[in-house]
């Protein structure tokens, strides 16, 4: 089918037909339990979901028949999947979500997002932040989103002061089943799956496993995207009748070409600038060459293991210990400099669900230590290619770091109302380091191990002590059940995020080093006088279920405290990293979900959000002026509907986006104008052929009029970089799926 035909078909579709989207919100009997909401689409159209040991919680929650809606670039990103949600930006540099990213919760990047799995962190460092791309999404049962106050009980790794995503896995069917999958697309886009399903085996056991490849063009510009090779196991054994064994492992190999940031002007005109991207071929001249295609790439392996003992004591109460391994290896090359990452995290949390004089009791730790290592190798660019040219950051850490974050939270029902409240303590030690010098070695390209053999020398002005953080993070909560279509809520949490620029100061004072030994200080000195970040997050809200409709509207108010800015210290006479920003959200998000008849089912989600910084900073010794400007890549408003019509086997579902005004910078003089975006899903079902459960066939269209417009716009938050990208254009993905 030629693409023209496409287009001519979805547009009929979309304007000559009705559609439904579904977005369900948890209801049934009256509860103790604010339930979270859920964005279904099944035969079934309200799910109810709970978060276990939160008697008071207002998250968001995609189930699996949500994440099918995401289209092909849910797949293989979480991100993708929560742009469903309102207050939630996700922009895709590529339709298969296989390459860069941007999202931002209420106006917070998602760096400083916490992300869980079954409760467990998921994080990284150089970028610091969780890695939503390492997870086959047919492999999770839903996709939650907290963003604001967080149940205590999730680990929420580097820090969540932008919210938190909650990952639950899909457990292994009851019986024997097979799945397979084939998705074929533009830009020579293909992925194959395939999960097995043991069922229950004799023993009580019952497992599945799964592997995918996934790879495709750049739609612009040399290089490949992938391949992309996963894996994803689960065990679950029952223990005798009061308990149960589960052991998940996750593996993920990628590799993948970057796509070449646009400076604003090329943004300011995205149509003559939408196909720029990296250099396809080599001149010989260095200043040309750096913008080589191969010298921008990455190459990034995961591998998890996580087991979940539970056990029930007694009636009403619960014992679960969950330890858990996770190994990082990544190297990005980019350009003159190559950043590689070595991390390996191991730990366990532990938590006791239960009942105390009339109170819901719930009281957990959480532990962890991890190697988190990370080095930048520099490179020079000669007319015969990359050349070693020694190190921008190399350093030994002494041990490893820790994390110790034990919590404990009541909860009490009188009568309509319910009242939460509970704290956890954070604290984090740093590992002290050694640093060394960098140095070319009559060009002898090192690899980590063998740069410390070589004694480069220690360098004592960037070496660090073992330094600790620690934070006590109260959450509160009060809810209404008024009566059976009435909820009335309002929660306090404070969430962290824990220091994380180590490698761009420690790279500042070393180009720099003079100046600040003048000024008597070493860089423990500059990160001394570091502290956490920390935000206030305060939402109300009313939830209404009526006969034929929902509404759910939410007021949201935070002050995120001591953040971490690029800023002016006249005893240097530099800028550097320092705790000088704070910033005040405000805003609302509506959720309206509409069942007009029993085949459709319509969506609209409005947002508004208010986020600014509260005093302007000092910068190379003049002041930037951003008190009460918006923040970066951050619309004041966002409005996303769609529907999803039933017409016999065929689901039809379209659904539309509008961005508003962003800003590349903190001054806003950088403006970026709104964009609206259509895709389109079309899948047919058939069950029961011969000897299959069911086949399915499907068409996902992104970007179905082929917008040409900035998508992912790469910000600091202080203005102190901006990279702008262009949103991928249209494209469709056929996939055929046979369920056995």
């Amino acid at each position: 089918m030629s693409r023209k035909m496409i287009f001519y078909l979805a547009a009929a579709l979309v304007f000559g037909m009705t559609a439904r989207v579904a977005a369900a919100e948890t209801g049934g009997e009256p509860s103790p339990s604010m339930t979270m909401e859920t964005i279904t689409v099944q035969e079934t159209l309200i799910s109810p979901t709970r978060q276990e040991g939160d008697l008071l919680h207002t998250g968001s929650m995609v189930t699996r028949a949500g994440i099918s809606l995401a289209g092909a670039g849910a797949t293989g990103s979480v991100f993708k999947v929560l742009d469903l949600l309102p207050g939630v930006d996700t922009e895709l540099q590529d339709p298969l979500g296989i390459a860069g990213k941007e999202m931002r919760i209420r106006g917070i990047r998602s760096m400083f997002a916490g992300m869980s799995v079954e409760g467990l962190p998921n994080y990284g460092i150089m970028p610091v932040g969780p890695r939503d791309d390492i997870y086959d999404l047919e492999n999770l049962e839903s996709v939650g989103l907290y963003k604001g106050s967080t149940p205590l009980s999730l680990g929420t790794g580097s820090g969540n002061r932008g919210g938190t995503i909650s990952l639950a896995y899909r457990r292994p069917a009851p019986d024997f089943q097979l799945d397979l999958r084939q998705q074929l697309g533009s830009d020579n886009a293909r992925r194959s799956f395939i999960r097995l399903d043991s069922g229950r085996l004799p023993t009580g056991t019952s497992f599945f496993g799964s592997y995918s490849r996934a790879e495709a063009d750049k739609w612009k510009g040399s290089g490949d995207l992938g391949p992309r090779d996963h894996v994803t196991i689960g065990v679950v054994q029952p223990l005798g009748e009061r308990a149960k064994l589960e052991l998940f492992y996750n593996y993920n190999d990628v590799e993948r070409h970057d796509f070449k940031p646009l400076s604003y002007a090329e943004a300011d005109q995205i149509k003559d600038a939408y196909r720029h991207d990296y250099n396809p071929s080599l001149s010989g001249n260095g200043a040309v060459d750096v913008n080589y295609y191969d010298y921008h790439r990455g190459d990034y392996q995961n591998s998890d293991l996580l087991a979940i003992l539970s056990f029930q004591p007694r009636p009403g109460s619960s014992l679960t210990l969950k330890p858990y391994y996770s190994r990082e290896d990544g190297t990005t090359l980019d350009g003159k400099a190559d950043k590689v990452r070595e991390l390996e995290r191991y730990g366990l949390t532990t938590e006791y669900l239960g009942q105390f004089d009339n109170f819901n009791l719930t009281a957990g730790y959480w532990y962890e230590s991890h190697d988190l290592k990370k080095y930048v190798r520099a490179n020079a660019i000669t007319a015969t290619g990359r050349v070693y040219s020694g190190w921008k950051y190399l350093s030994d850490n002494h041990g490893n770091g820790d994390i110790h974050s034990p919590y404990l939270q009541l909860a009490r029902r009188f009568g309509k109302w319910t009242v939460q409240a509970g704290v956890k303590y954070f604290y984090y030690a740093e590992p002290s380091s050694t640093a060394y010098r960098g140095s070319a070695a009559a060009g002898t390209p090192y690899s980590y191990e063998d740069a410390l053999d070589h004694n480069l020398g220690e360098d004592a002005a960037l070496s660090l002590d073992r330094m600790t953080y620690d934070e006590w993070l109260p959450s509160l909560a009060v809810g209404c059940q008024w009566n059976d279509k009435l909820e009335l809520y309002a929660n306090y949490g404070r969430n962290y995020m824990r220091p994380y620029a180590y490698v761009p100061v420690a790279t500042i004072y070393a180009a720099n080093r003079s100046r600040f030994q003048a000024a008597g200080l070493t860089l423990q000195d500059v990160m001394d006088d570091w502290d956490m970040e920390t935000s206030d997050n305060i939402d109300v809200g009313v939830r209404y279920y009526g006969d034929w409709f929902e509404l759910q509207p939410t007021i949201f108010f935070a002050r995120h405290h001591d953040l971490l800015a690029l800023a002016y210290d006249p005893q240097v006479g530099v800028n550097y990293h320092q705790n000088v920003g704070d910033a005040t959200a405000i805003g609302a998000e509506l959720a309206v979900t509409l069942y007009p008849t029993e085949n459709l089912l319509v969506f609209i989600n409005p947002s508004y959000t208010r986020m600014r910084f509260d005093d302007d900073l000092e910068r190379g010794g003049t002041m930037v002026h951003i008190e009460g400007k918006q923040l970066p890549d951050t619309p004041e408003m966002l409005f996303k509907t769609g529907l999803i019509y039933t017409l016999g086997r065929l689901e039809i579902a379209p659904t539309f986006k509008y961005v508003g005004r962003r800003y590349g910078d903190p001054q806003n003089d950088q403006p970026i104008s709104p964009h609206g975006l259509v895709d389109l899903s079309l899948r047919y079902t058939r069950k029961n052929i011969f000897s299959l459960r069911s086949v399915t066939a499907e068409l996902a269209v992104s970007n179905l009029f082929d917008r040409k417009y900035v998508g992912s716009i790469i910000a600091q938050d202080d203005g102190s970089g901006s990279a702008y990208y262009a949103g991928a254009p249209f494209s469709a993905v056929f996939s055929l799926r046979a369920r056995f």
